[in-house]
């Protein structure tokens, strides 16, 4: 018997436009340059040893001035661009991620000594790879983000599916909270790993599937 799950969601998959493409701001405002761009920021967040931090920086505990915006912008696919440019150095996109902070829906990077403002289509995060994982009996669901985060499914770190509009086209996509109140889109390949491990249930609602990952359930879409 043939279900239609309505919640699955279409990510774009073409591979990246590597050519020079407009990110005017979409706000009336005027956009400020932090001062240095992108490479004096990243020496603000490396090591004296010229590394990337291992563990996540303490963002929490800085509170820097607002230096305006910077022309950089993170795609609904999760992709990075500054200044129209796909920036594809992933340690220097890596090195960033560890400094996204969010306030209500506005997205900054944020290091000791300044606060800049950046753009963000959906989510700042994009898991790529799932993993199920046995402990003590219990199967768990481990995501990885392109940037390095690794989460376990569960209550803290919950998977939800919600409605994503963009360029007059709304659709479900499932997303997974990360770290503080930073989201990842889940990729629709790992995405459809979730699905296969999941199980049909009734709920009041209807049939659903179910994601079980530890003690924690997740609900993908209903059935018809």
């Amino acid at each position: 018997m043939s279900h239609a799950i309505h919640s699955g969601p279409s990510h774009p998959d073409a591979p990246a436009n590597q050519q020079r493409e407009s990110t005017a701001p979409t706000s009336t405002s005027a956009v400020h340059k932090p001062h240095g761009g992108l490479d004096a920021l990243s020496r603000l967040l490396v090591g004296a040893d010229g590394k990337a931090p291992k563990s996540m920086p303490p963002l929490e505990q800085w509170n820097p001035p607002y230096c305006g915006e910077m022309d950089l912008l993170i795609k609904s696919n999760g992709e990075w661009w500054h200044e129209g440019i796909r920036m594809t150095r992933e340690p220097l996109v890596r090195l960033f991620a560890t400094v996204l902070w969010r306030e209500d829906n506005d997205y900054f990077l944020k290091t000791p000594v300044e606060k800049i403002k950046i753009r963000v289509e959906d989510a700042p995060l994009l898991v790529v790879d799932v993993e199920q994982v046995t402990d003590n009996g219990l199967t768990y669901i481990r995501c990885t983000t392109k940037t390095g985060d690794i989460v376990i499914a569960d209550a803290e770190h919950g998977i939800e599916m919600r409605p994503f509009s963009h360029e007059g086209n709304t659709e479900i996509r499932p997303y997974i909270r990360i770290r503080r109140n930073l989201d990842a889109l889940i990729h629709r390949n790992a995405f459809y790993h979730l699905i296969n491990w999941s199980t049909e249930q009734t709920l009041d609602s209807g049939h659903a599937m179910i994601l079980q990952s530890g003690d924690s359930q997740f609900i993908l879409g209903l059935i018809d």
